[in-house]
Order: structure tokens, then sequence, then C-alpha cells
């Protein structure tokens, strides 16, 4: 069976998720949060745009439990009030 073939079949994960093709985004810092260190509408556009790239698992990315030991400027850190609204569309 060809690489591209195999690629492109879908997988059921452990947890009974099933995925529709063997392609994953790890988990990258994307460095776009502001000051709240909150995920906002870079990341949306971000996230949709790799959706719409094909990838059938999106790992989100260096999320930090706490805002004063970032490992980089404009990490997402969970810590404190969080919006409940979730960021805004694009």
């Amino acid at each position: 069976m060809a690489a591209s073939h195999f690629l492109a079949r879908p997988i059921t994960l452990p947890c009974a998720q099933t995925v529709p093709n063997r392609l994953a985004k790890s988990a990258l810092t994307e460095g776009l949060a502001r000051g709240d260190s909150q995920a906002n509408e870079r990341h949306v556009r971000l996230y949709r745009a790799w959706a719409n790239g094909g990838s059938g698992l999106l790992i989100t990315g260096n999320v930090q439990i706490c805002r004063d030991h970032l490992e980089n400027a404009g990490n997402v850190a969970i810590d404190g009030p969080q919006n409940k609204q979730g960021p805004a569309r694009a």
C-alpha cells in the first residue's frame, strides 16, 4: 500500500474518537496571546487555517498553568480568571 493511501485512512483512537486521517499538527508555541495570556481571535484564525489544511488531528499549542513562568512571550496561560465567552470569532 502506498504511504499516501495509508495516511489518508481514518484511525480510531483508544478513546473511541475517530480521526479522519493520520495527519496531525503537534503542539507548537504560537506566541499569539496578548498581555492577558488568553487565547484570542488570532488563535481562532490560525487553528481554522490548520483545520482547513486537512490535518485530522490538531494538538493545541504550548499552554502554561502559571502566567508568571511563561516559556515564551505570547503563551496562553490558564491560571486566574478566564473569559467565559471564549475568543472572538474571526
